[in-house]
């Protein structure tokens, strides 16, 4: 498409102000001072808007975060930042929208514009540190969020990200020891009292039971924000081999998290049958020029996706990311260009759209290394478009036993709302439903692009398994892939206790401790034909 003139551009700009469209004016003056910074006319509408758009950018921001519709949010931050960029928390309240919406680079690059204002911001410190953890850069988020300390009340939120950081580290010493300090700051943090408990493991004991439970006894019942003290009194008294009184507060923290972030399955399934439309047909993997060689960790979540990219991460040469959210990010916005055709079909340009965009999101993300390990469990929706960009791309599906991964769902609080399907006996096997169908279909439209992975033979024979497993992603096996508890990546999911601990089976039955309470979620899976 060729470039819009300057005054086409200026034209559109004072159309939109008329209309108080101040996202699209801004877009429009903005595109004229990239070309050409000293322009004065686009300066001036800009200015003239400021009063009147950056109060209303504001105020539907915060109404679109309050129906969790971030990429609308983070629009209008983003024209707010750019209308007044000498305010400083208008650019962090869009660096942490960008954190919810899992970018990560423009995140921490907002965060550094704020620093540039004022260096000692805490609150650009801790998004700043939030942002560098997730890509991985442990070092350099400690050193932010310590920069942070020593601000007041901001030590709250400072602390709880250190002991994220020690925990994903594996140092659940110092992760317990920081929230500790944390909830001194806060007692009355649900979050920091779920945070403390998943880091206490083997050192739950009755005080820490009966301080949530005080905690708990001063909230409103039915409020939602109560479900982290739920999902943590759960995990102590579990511990405590206490199950019946730890399920009852599951149940119940599950019955809040599901009005919080309950999943719309009508909604939720769309992509799925988008997706299978897309691709009727056996997939014919595009050319690529590029040195990205991705290996991509599929499958249901909590099957194992965290110990198998550990594994990989032994071998030389390999980068690994955690849960990458450039997938997603990517074809969420090549399905919305898809549906906003009159055919509704891929073309050579939005594949190679694909390619450039996926090449760039994982760019900010590289340490150089020639394989980069991205192991979101729910990249298992989008294969096809991955195959079909990738013709090097790896592809490992692991797979559990049903039930281990429906109860390991139930028994877990999910950062953000990604998972809200997790609880809900109903919905868990809604979607292992989708999953598995999906799965059967991009076995028959990309042949041989998958290898299945069964959890059960990596924990029962983890040489022999591990050996295929080498051999499928084309990386060289030694010993150390039997030692991925000796990685030093970090690990952000629920899965960082039981990883940072040598291979062990048994964990497959951890859900018959409550066989009698999970009759209706194993109905569930039977009905479904999942067991």
């Amino acid at each position: 498409m060729p470039a819009m003139s300057t005054d086409k551009s200026l034209s559109l700009a004072r159309k939109a102000v008329k209309a108080n469209d101040w996202p699209t004016a801004h877009h429009h003056c903005q595109t004229v001072l990239e070309k050409f910074p000293k322009n004065k006319k686009a300066a001036q509408i800009l200015l003239a808007m400021k009063p009147h758009a950056v109060p209303a950018l504001l105020k539907e921001a915060q109404a679109a975060q309050q129906r969790q519709d971030w990429a609308t949010s983070e629009s209008h931050l983003e024209a707010a930042a750019g209308i007044a960029p000498e305010l400083p928390e208008i650019r962090l309240a869009l660096a942490t929208c960008q954190l919810e919406v899992g970018k990560f680079p423009a995140a921490l690059q907002n965060a550094e514009r704020v620093l540039k204002q004022r260096s000692d911001h805490p609150g650009a410190l801790n998004t700043k540190g939030r942002a560098l953890r997730e890509m991985g850069r442990g070092a350099e988020a400690e050193q932010a969020f310590g920069a942070a300390l020593g601000h007041g009340k901001s030590d709250v939120q400072t602390w709880s990200n250190l002991g994220v950081l020690a925990r994903a580290q594996g140092d659940r010493a110092h992760a317990k020891d920081c929230f500790e300090r944390a909830l001194k700051l806060d007692p009355g943090s649900a979050t920091l009292h779920h945070s403390l408990a998943q880091a206490l493991e083997e050192d739950a004991t009755q005080d820490h039971v009966r301080d949530m439970q005080a905690v708990l006894a001063t909230k409103n019942k039915d409020d939602p924000a109560t479900a982290p003290l739920h999902f943590g009194l759960f995990k102590l008294l579990d511990t405590l081999n206490d199950h019946e009184q730890a399920f009852s507060h599951l149940e119940r923290g599950n019955t809040l998290a599901r009005a919080a972030h309950g999943t719309d399955f009508d909604q939720f399934a769309l992509p799925f049958a988008l997706t299978k439309a897309l691709f009727t047909e056996q997939v014919a993997p595009t050319p690529y020029e590029g040195s990205l060689r991705p290996i991509f960790v599929i499958g249901l979540p909590r099957t194992g996706t965290s110990l198998v990219e550990r594994i990989l991460s032994r071998a030389d040469g390999t980068q690994p990311c955690g849960e990458l959210t450039v997938v997603q990010n990517a074809i969420s916005k090549l399905l919305k260009t898809v549906m906003s055709r009159t055919e509704k079909a891929l073309n050579a340009d939005d594949i190679a759209w694909l390619q450039s965009e996926l090449t760039k999101g994982y760019a900010d993300y590289s340490d150089g290394s020639p394989v980069l390990i991205d192991k979101n469990p729910l990249n298992f929706r989008w294969v096809g478009f991955l195959a079909t960009a990738f013709p090097q791309a790896k592809f490992v599906h692991v797979s559990r036993d049903p039930m281990a991964v429906a109860w390991s769902l139930y028994s877990r609080l999910f950062a953000g709302a990604g998972n809200g399907f997790a609880y809900d006996n109903g919905d868990i096997a809604r979607f292992m439903i989708l999953h598995r169908d999906l799965m059967d279909h991009w076995h028959s439209v990309c042949p041989g692009r998958v290898f299945e992975l069964p959890y059960s033979e990596l924990v029962s024979d983890t040489a022999t398994t591990t050996k295929a497993l080498a051999a499928a992603v084309e990386l060289d096996w030694s010993e150390d892939w039997l030692s991925p508890e000796k990685s030093q990546s970090q690990v952000l999911t629920a899965s960082s206790n039981q990883v940072t601990k040598p291979i062990y089976s048994g964990s497959d039955r951890a859900w018959t401790d409550y066989e009698n309470q999970l009759a209706p979620l194993q109905a569930a899976l039977k009905s479904a034909s999942l067991i």
